[in-house]
């Protein structure tokens, strides 16, 4: 566990990542903390987007007890630079929200591609409606919650 901003939030390694991904584990969702069009560039295979906006609408809809694993760009730990603590931002905020399982990927998406992994890239338009066994419902957008 490391301490992020006075709050214990466990980490999972890339490796212990790739072995859930593996295996199929069920129940977790990989979401990817940065920018909308940083997702697009470039980002972990089956992750999701879920930029600090949509968070609160979207979290309604997710089961509290499903295993939650969140990345950013790098480092978890408090930064002055906003963009390192965007994992760890995310993390907090789906705890406070109810979810009991968050993780973040230690040293998020730089750890995962200095690795050799793959990563997807997309284009908006390519977005499409996810049904998961997490889910209540298919949400379409934002405003579909």
């Amino acid at each position: 566990m490391i301490n992020l901003y006075a709050q214990q939030i466990k980490e999972i390694s890339v490796d212990d990542l790739q072995n859930q991904m593996r295996r199929r584990e069920r129940g977790y969702v990989i979401v990817d903390a940065r920018e909308l069009t940083e997702y697009y560039k470039g980002h972990i295979p089956g992750a999701c987007s879920l930029f600090d906006g949509e968070m609160n609408a979207i979290a309604k809809n997710l089961d509290k007890n499903a295993n939650i694993i969140v990345y950013g760009p790098g480092q978890t730990t408090p930064s002055p630079r906003m963009e390192d603590r965007l994992a760890g931002d995310a993390a907090m905020k789906l705890s406070s929200l109810g979810f009991k399982n968050v993780t973040v990927l230690k040293g998020g998406l730089q750890e995962w591609a200095n690795r050799g992994n793959r990563l997807d890239r997309s284009e908006p338009e390519s977005i499409k409606p996810a049904k998961t066994s997490i889910m209540s419902e298919t949400v379409r957008s934002v405003e579909d919650i």
